[in-house]
């Protein structure tokens, strides 16, 4: 069994557990994500079964990850917001890695595009929320990520919307 393998027993066994109140055991889960699960499969032979199964594998396990940190996120949004945001921000700029890297497979890019954008839309509602405190440098964090997601998205030929 290899890391991302084992990586996804874990998570699994917290989802299982029902413990939703266990964040602390599931942000270790969260920082302990191995390597591999934002890399592509070292078999390149998409004929291959095993290529099949990794990229499976490989989707399944960011999906765990990308709920993963939005219920962080969720949990700490009224007490912590800036650590929340963190949360939210992580799995965006980690998509937008693998969605640039050139090894992995079309499914897993255009899994990670259509990803993309409904973070982008959790990260502006996030940041509409925080009204309460310091309004206008949450008003200025939304402008910026809303140019800086055209920017991004324009780059990749904006194959979100032919997916």
């Amino acid at each position: 069994m290899d890391d991302l393998q084992l990586w996804l027993v874990t998570i699994k066994a917290w989802y299982r557990k029902d413990k939703p109140n266990n964040i602390t055991s599931l942000s270790s889960i969260i920082a302990t994500t191995p390597t591999a699960l934002f890399t592509a499969s070292k078999l390149n032979n998409p004929a291959t079964h095993q290529h099949t199964h990794h990229d499976h594998q490989q989707e399944e396990a960011l999906a765990y990850w990308l709920d993963g940190c939005q219920k962080i996120c969720h949990f700490h949004s009224q007490q912590q917001p800036q650590l929340a945001f963190t949360y939210i921000q992580l799995p965006y700029a980690k998509l937008q890695a693998l969605v640039c890297d050139p090894q992995q497979s079309a499914t897993t890019k255009r899994w990670g595009l259509k990803k993309l954008d409904t973070i982008i839309v959790t990260l502006l509602e996030f940041c509409q929320c925080q009204q309460h405190s310091q309004l206008q440098s949450w008003q200025q964090q939304s402008r910026d990520l809303i140019d800086l997601h055209v920017i991004f998205m324009a780059a990749q030929q904006h194959l979100n919307l032919k997916y």
